[in-house]
């Protein structure tokens, strides 16, 4: 996978040191999965693009990065494919869904680094089968540094070229602690590495999410820990990957939007 891809000028807007290629991420150093073993997995595309990774959580829900939403000028050419290997294959599996509305995280405006998370609504549940299933985040609220998570998607695998997977990708990569990440060797606090985020790489710098990967999951042990964010180019060594924590105040916020008394 790769990191961010060339994902969003409002990033560029809200904060200097990130470049247009920090943002939507791709797999780099990783390997193709096995044909629908992943099938939570999302596309989001805009008119017929890919453009991020999500998470199916609710037959009508989607959880993806926020920034996301910078490319999707007209909700009318915004769709979600569930149940894809191939972006370019028409798949039997596939399902296609429009998009009734987007919504970011309320505070992500002001903190885009640590709020960087946003549910979709389809205009229709997903039939749930072998190909389409839901996948919920973990319960816990951290990740210790040194766990080794598995990030997910159809980002570029080649951190120069940028261009997508057609194919759903997989890398593994480890946990870095927040003391480290912000370090001056590393992030140096730009931007700074809160908990409610999480760096996770590789110590070679060969192993990454990027480019198309935005939005996409990150599982530590079998469990849905984090979305992929960010980052500073893809595949640095001492710039890796930045993941929104699924921590209680993002579970809370997802519960609250999803609950039946809600009309949003």
């Amino acid at each position: 996978m790769t990191k961010f891809s060339s994902f969003s000028l409002f990033f560029i807007i809200v904060g200097a040191y990130i470049t247009p290629e920090c943002f939507n991420m791709e797999i780099v150093g990783g390997r193709e999965v096995s044909p629908h073993s992943r099938p939570f997995m999302a596309s989001i595309q805009y008119d017929g693009n890919h453009i991020c990774g999500g998470v199916l959580i609710h037959p009508q829900w989607v959880l993806t990065a926020a920034h996301c939403r910078t490319w999707f000028a007209k909700r009318q050419f915004s769709k979600v494919v569930l149940g894809a290997h191939s972006l370019s294959k028409n798949e039997a599996s596939k399902q296609t869904f429009e998009i009734v509305k987007f919504i970011p995280f309320s505070r992500f405006t002001s903190d885009a680094v640590s709020n960087d998370i946003m549910l979709v609504k389809l205009h229709t549940a997903a039939t749930l089968d072998k190909h389409v299933q839901l996948l919920y985040p973990s319960t816990k609220n951290d990740i210790r540094a040194g766990t080794k998570c598995q990030v997910t998607g159809w980002g570029a695998t080649d951190p120069e070229l940028l261009s997508l997977s057609d194919t759903l990708q997989e890398v593994t990569v480890t946990v870095i602690s927040r003391k480290l990440c912000n370090s001056r060797s590393y992030y140096n606090h730009k931007p700074i590495i809160t908990k409610g985020v999480i760096c996770a790489g590789d110590a070679k710098g060969q192993k990454d999410s990027c480019q198309g990967d935005s939005g996409g999951p990150l599982l530590c042990k079998g469990a849905f820990y984090a979305l992929v964010s960010g980052g500073h180019k893809c595949g640095k060594a001492k710039k890796p990957g930045i993941y929104t924590l699924l921590n209680q105040k993002y579970q809370a916020w997802i519960k609250s939007k999803l609950s039946p008394h809600r009309a949003n």
